[in-house]
């Protein structure tokens, strides 16, 4: 049987991945975190060299014989953060961070995680850089932000280390589109151009105020492990058999250790994901939903907004963005549904989409 190819689950793995491609003459993406070192062509000598240039990344030391147990990106992942977990705490998560190009800037989903546009990064073209912007509260111990515009003011200025001055390419899918929504505003209103601001399958701030109310699943707890565990299977492409009625005869402590010992096992979170990773999931779709968000003014430049043709969670063709921005909304309808978007196959035609608002927008 063929292993299963998995991506990158966090900063560690991204960059041991970028090593590992750099050694062995491959691309990245084409790297997954539990195939075999040695299985991909490398050999002794390689794997020293990638030890060396380990250490040297990240200050880490590692014996060979550590690596030859489990010669995996999985497994150094492992030694590293037993070390340190400080690495996946950094706001900015550099996805694909070559080329000459504007670099365009990201936001995930209320999940927070910035490696589920790992594919996206891929197909946007090696010349284009694309950076995550990690939602605070997802690892750590610092809190989430409770309101939308000091999210928002927290990544622009992350996105400055990257490029003091606009004009800036944003983005953003599901409550990432309003986070995005509300930087591009603040930028506005410091006299700097957002030329692209691209919202992926989302609720406007008008109809999260609308909906929110008679969603249950923030209060039905076993509703939203079972809403995190079918993203798994567009992210992952894995089933991890969380079952609701197994989940209701446990208490609460069980349900997440239970939870996680099967994201843990089928390869959604790596082996040494602590319980509390779901506990700050929960914690940051709670921050967005209850941030009664309103935008102080609407936004002067274009919006793109993708709406999944198969989406289930946009009512509507447009979510009321078109009221958001003084200038025609730029609808394109794509192939997938709120999650599976952003995945293999149907990410192609997103990157496609946002190349082609970069290039509209004429910046260089």
């Amino acid at each position: 049987m063929p292993q299963r190819y998995l991506p990158p689950r966090d900063a560690y793995e991204l960059r041991i991945s970028r090593i590992w491609a750099n050694r062995l003459h491959r691309d990245a993406p084409g790297i997954g975190m539990q195939d075999d070192f040695f299985d991909l062509g490398g050999d002794r000598a390689g794997a020293e060299a990638v030890l060396a240039a380990i250490s040297a990344r990240f200050n880490a030391p590692l014996s060979l014989e550590a690596f030859l147990e489990a010669p995996t990106i999985e497994r150094l992942g492992c030694l590293l953060r037993a070390r340190s977990r400080k690495l996946n705490a950094q706001p900015l998560v550099p996805l694909q961070p070559d080329g000459s190009k504007r670099p365009f800037f990201f936001l995930p989903g209320g999940e927070g995680a910035p490696l589920n546009a790992y594919a996206l990064a891929r197909w946007m073209g090696p010349d284009q850089p694309l950076y995550g912007l990690q939602t605070r509260g997802l690892h750590g111990e610092r809190p989430p932000f409770e309101r939308i515009e000091d999210m928002a003011a927290d990544h622009i200025a992350t996105l400055r280390v990257v490029q003091p001055r606009g004009p800036y390419l944003l983005g953003g899918h599901c409550s990432g589109g309003m986070v995005a929504l509300e930087m591009a505003l603040q930028l506005q209103r410091k006299g700097e151009q957002v030329a692209v601001l691209a919202v992926c399958d989302a609720w406007s701030p008008a109809k999260l105020s609308l909906r929110m109310p008679n969603e249950t699943f923030l209060d039905d707890l076993v509703e939203f492990y079972s809403i995190v565990a079918a993203g798994f299977r567009y992210w992952f492409d894995v089933d991890v058999g969380l079952k609701s009625d197994e989940l209701r005869a446990l208490d609460p402590r069980q349900r997440i250790t239970h939870f996680m010992e099967l994201a843990r096992k089928h390869g959604a979170y790596p082996p040494d994901e602590p319980d509390a990773r779901i506990e700050h999931i929960l914690a940051l779709y709670r921050a967005a939903s209850d941030s009664a968000y309103v935008p102080a003014e609407r936004f002067r430049g274009p919006i793109t907004f993708l709406r999944a043709i198969d989406s289930k969670f946009c009512e509507t063709v447009t979510e009321g963005w078109e009221d958001l921005t003084t200038q025609p909304l730029r609808l394109r309808m794509v192939q997938g549904n709120h999650v599976s978007l952003l995945t293999e196959p149907h990410v192609q035609e997103v990157a496609n989409e946002l190349r082609a608002a970069i290039a509209e927008a004429r910046v260089s």
